[in-house]
């Protein structure tokens, strides 16, 4: 009866904390601290402390196990916060040197609500051992973690715990011009080694808002937005080392590079700024993984790009919540890609192709007003590529990519103190087609989309609407390859729906989806629907694989936050969906299910479980007649350590099989971590996947009667992934990444494609006794590292040394030989790349 009595109380206060809003209120200093950790400064010891936070993780509204303090003072230019982690063990607090924007360790931040919108925050982080992570935050939208503010912070490890002390310049904010102030805040604390976060303002997990929740910071006044221009120009020098070739007059063992160019960022008011990047150079991003696409769809790679990735949330514009980031309207790796076009060489010549797009210029306007307006411009222009050939001492020039310029336009409107969102976005792409080869891409391609967002109770239930709409100009010949794409493949024989129309010049299609559903508390629902017509095309400067479709489905989530027992907390999740194509022919459906534990020592388990019945694919033969495909069930588990020890593990191994035999794949991995110090993190994930497939796409056979040939395949691919970050100091760090790739497939029972539609599989295909082309077995090994010093020797100036080493090595062998491929890969010519690139940031 007692235990009941005092769970009922402690429920009641709790209750009681998440209902009242706190009020923080800071004072004016004439004396500015000196930024060193120590708070020893006049202005600390005159400044109103706060404490009483309560914990957000693992027991929600508990009291947490050590004690924060926080102060807040403010002069003409600046905001200064001071936190005391307080600690009863100091020797326990984990103090791991990371790099920016990875933050690790024990850990406290403070989070902005300077629009006073309730709907944007600005959040500043410092871990223990002063590295930096900052983000910019939307309700409902997530965290932008691209954002890279200017400021400062120093820690101090003290004998009753550890301290912060930051300088958050004014330019580094958006708010607009009045009296008086008051501003959301959030203050945070992670202790680490208990997994526990701690929150001044109490947030309740059941609540879908987290901005909204803010407390008040109060007693700013008489102070002005301040807007800031940074010039940031840049000087690179290169060096690629490579194989000798004889008698190749591009291939001479040595090749450099010097470039010069600057990037910039000027504040056109307090609420919207432009970015600029004139003649960029990315060559110390990290290179895309290896990787090998036997399918007839592009391959997805994510943007690392800084210029593109920084401020990118304002162009996310997803088609609808199943795929976010593989069908949207604005894919930023569309500009500076690989030429669309390339030169056949001929006996006696020789050939050097651009690898990729270079990018003239780039222009970005974004912020978001006072009053709820996000705008965000972004252009871009592209230089006309050609690859250089040398025809017996001749030197030639072929275009293989138009001059072309990019844009994007996009607005949104908060209304109803953010329960309503109402916007819109555009973009264009137009290239000059100045040469021949070029008529085979459309001169124009123009996309638009609207969306609309109702929430109600607290943004507990919502609501989205999107629809789009996009138009394409250009040659016949342009057209007929937009109508042959793998996105629509309009001459499909038995596509009624559809017609394949060699004398249009101009294309167009439209789309929509609708969510809604609740998106709080412990149980959560939402339905989808989603349609694409056959014309509707985004890939010129977006990323849509493919159209003509309906899809339609609902999903539901149990999730529980409370500890109970051995387990720390659980979600279980499933749903239901079905695609269509535009004649209403059921193509897909199927199930999923997934389900996540974490145990109260954190070792945490997921699996999940995928089954798509027996449907049709209009894809696979690749512009042929659909064909019946077999069921296919997916499943996946996982296993992951305490990730708090310096080892931590994670096992994670998945399975498919196919109907009637169709397939069958399992696939193997081990996520290895290892922090033998503060400055010190080592990874390593090898992982292993064989397969087996008996409808494989070989060819088609051109005719009157055209011939579609398949065949089983083998293929086996072995990868490690090794990380080393090495933290020298918050500002300086030295990090190296290699991924060694082998790949074999192993082609075998050729057949033709006789009866699409047959009950059962094996009916639907003729086997082949002979055949009179090659066969398409093949193995494909490649290893890429990255070796990157990194050092930002004055905010926002930074210095970086790569080297970066590549080796890839093609056969016609299909036969996985494990051994001699790992053989192969080390004895094949290097290329190494040595890079020395700096910048140095002017800020007015």
């Amino acid at each position: 009866m007692m235990k009941f009595y005092y769970t009922s109380l402690f429920f009641l206060f709790s209750l009681l904390a998440f209902s009242q809003t706190k009020t923080y209120t800071t004072s004016r200093t004439q004396q500015a601290p000196e930024i060193d950790g120590q708070l020893t400064d006049d202005c600390w010891q005159n400044a109103g402390w706060e404490s009483d936070f309560v914990q957000f993780e693992p027991n929600q509204g508990a009291a947490p196990s050590q004690q924060t303090q926080f102060a807040i003072v403010y002069d003409d230019n600046n905001l200064y916060i001071a936190i005391k982690a307080l600690d009863s063990e100091p020797d326990k607090i984990v103090r791991r040197v990371s790099r920016r924007d990875v933050a690790d360790g024990d850990a406290v931040a403070i989070v902005i609500d300077s629009y006073e919108d309730k709907m944007t925050a600005f959040a500043f982080l410092v871990s223990a051992a002063g590295s930096k992570t900052d983000w910019r935050q939307t309700e409902g939208n997530g965290e932008d973690n691209s954002w890279d503010p200017i400021w400062e912070v120093r820690t101090s490890l003290q004998p009753d715990g550890w301290y912060a002390e930051m300088r958050i310049p004014y330019s580094q904010l958006r708010f607009g011009k009045k009296v008086r102030y008051r501003w959301g805040l959030e203050v945070m604390r992670h202790v680490y080694r208990h997994q526990e976060r701690s929150f001044w303002q109490p947030i309740d997990k059941a609540s879908a808002k987290f901005i909204g929740d803010f407390g008040t910071l109060e007693g700013i006044c008489n102070i002005y937005p301040k807007k800031d221009i940074e010039i940031v120009p840049f000087a690179l020098s290169q060096l690629t080392l490579s194989e000798k070739e004889t008698g190749n007059p591009f291939a001479t063992g040595t090749r450099t590079k010097a470039s010069m160019g600057v990037d910039g960022k000027i504040s056109l008011t307090n609420d919207i700024t432009l970015n600029f990047t004139i003649n960029p150079d990315f060559g110390q991003v990290e290179a895309d993984p290896s990787v090998v696409n036997l399918t007839n769809f592009e391959t997805y790679f994510n943007e690392k790009r800084p210029f593109f990735v920084e401020g990118s949330n304002i162009y996310h514009y997803p088609f609808d919540l199943t795929n976010n980031e593989q069908n949207k309207l604005f894919y930023s790796r569309r500009l500076g890609r690989e030429p669309h076009l390339n030169y056949d060489t001929k006996d006696g010549e020789y050939v050097r192709e651009p690898g990729r797009t270079t990018i003239l210029g780039a222009v970005k306007v974004s912020g978001k007003t006072r009053k709820g307006t996000s705008i965000g411009i972004l252009n871009a222009v592209t230089q006309k590529m050609s690859s250089e050939i040398d025809r017996d001492g001749e030197r030639l020039k072929y275009a293989v990519e138009p001059t072309s310029n990019y844009f994007v336009g996009r607005l949104e409107q908060d209304l109803d103190s953010g329960n309503l969102i109402v916007g819109g976005m555009i973009t264009a792409t137009n290239r000059k087609i100045d040469e021949q080869q070029f008529e085979v891409l459309p001169g124009s391609a123009y996309t638009a989309g609207m969306n609309l967002t109702k929430y109600w109770k607290d943004k507990s239930y919502f609501i989205t609407a999107r629809t789009f709409f996009s138009h394409l100009r250009g040659s016949q010949e342009a057209m007929v390859q937009l109508q042959k794409s793998s996105a629509r493949y309009y001459q499909r024989p038995d596509a009624k729906h559809l017609e394949l129309d060699a004398e249009r010049t101009s294309l167009s299609g439209f789309g929509g989806s609708v969510s809604g559903g609740k998106v709080s508390g412990h149980f959560n629902v939402l339905g989808f629907s989603s349609w694409s017509s056959p014309g509707l095309e985004f890939n010129d400067i977006g990323f849509k694989p493919n159209a003509d479709m309906f899809m339609n489905g609902v999903w539901a989530e149990w999730n529980e936050w409370r500890p109970r027992g051995i387990v720390n907390k659980y979600r279980f999740n499933g749903s239901l969906y079905n695609i269509r194509d535009f004649s209403g022919t059921s193509l897909v459906w199927g199930n999923e299910a997934y389900g996540h534990i974490q145990f109260t020592n954190y070792y945490d388990i997921a699996g999940g479980l995928n089954i798509n019945h027996p449907g049709l694919s209009n894809s696979m033969l690749r512009g042929g007649p659909a064909i019946k495909t077999p069921g296919v069930i997916n499943s996946w588990f996982s296993v992951e350590s305490d990730s708090r020890k310096k080892l931590s593990m994670e096992y994670d191994m998945s399975f498919s099989h196919g109907y009637e035999n169709s397939r069958r794949s399992i696939s193997y991995g081990l996520d290895i971590t290892y922090k033998p110090s503060d400055r010190l993190a080592l990874s390593l994930y090898p992982q292993y996947v064989k397969s087996t497939g008996h409808q494989q796409y070989v060819r088609t056979v051109s005719g009157e009667n055209p011939t579609y040939i398949l065949s089983s395949i083998n293929q086996n691919i072995a990868s490690v992934s090794v990380r080393i970050n090495y933290g020298i100091t918050p500002d300086m760090s030295l990090q190296w990444y290699a991924l060694p790739y082998l790949f074999s497939g192993d082609y075998y029972g050729f057949k033709t494609v006789t009866r699409p539609r047959a009950d059962k599989f094996n009916d639907r295909f003729t086997a082949m006794d002979t055949y009179d082309y090659d066969n398409p077995d093949f193995h494909f090994l490649q290893f890429r590292s990255n070796l990157v010093y990194r050092w930002e020797y004055k905010p926002g100036s930074v210095l970086y040394l790569v080297w970066s080493q590549g080796r890839t090595v093609q056969g016609e062998d299909g036969t996985f030989r494990f051994k001699d491929y790992v053989c192969d890969l080390f004895k094949a010519a290097p290329q190494n790349d040595f890079l020395i690139k700096i910048s140095y940031a002017w800020i007015f």
